[in-house]
Order: structure tokens, then sequence, then C-alpha cells
């Protein structure tokens, strides 16, 4: 039987639409990551307040990629440009 071994992501996200909009999705997008409970979750926002980083473990991209859809903050549509990649802290 094959073993398949949980990976750690890094996303990476900027906002995008007035702050009116984004500061009503705070709430939930805070609330969405924390009720995941996801093994190696830190997250936080970038200190200007233009986005964030949050890491987290998922069994495979297809996986971290369903986790970030359902970020509020994306499905409110405001987060701008975005990277979801493959990380490893050494």
């Amino acid at each position: 039987m094959e073993v398949h071994e949980d990976q750690e992501f890094a996303y990476v996200y900027f906002m995008s639409g007035n702050p009116e909009e984004i500061g009503e999705a705070v709430p939930g997008h805070i609330r969405y990551w924390e009720d995941l409970r996801l093994e190696g979750y830190r997250g936080g926002p970038f200190a200007d307040r233009s986005g964030g980083m949050i890491v987290f473990t998922a069994v495979d991209e297809d996986q971290a990629k369903r986790i970030v859809a359902g970020d509020p903050f994306v499905e409110r549509g405001v987060v701008g440009e975005s990277w979801l990649k493959a990380w490893r802290a050494e």
C-alpha cells in the first residue's frame, strides 16, 4: 500500500475591492480558517494590510485549492492576485 505524506502549502493573497467590502468579509475569513483546524495552520495579514499569507497542511494540491476556494475573501471576490504553492520550511 502506498503511503502519502501530507504537504505544506503557502497561500499568498492581495486584496482587491473597496475597503468596506473587505472589512465586512474579515470576521468570516478569520472564522473560516480557524474553524478548519488545519494541521500546521499559521496565517495573518501583511503589516500594510494589502493582503496576507496562510500556511497550512493538506493531502494534496487539489484539496488545498478547495480549501482556498471556500475562503470568504475568495467567495466575496475581494482577492486580487494570489498564489498557492507547495512549501517546505527548511
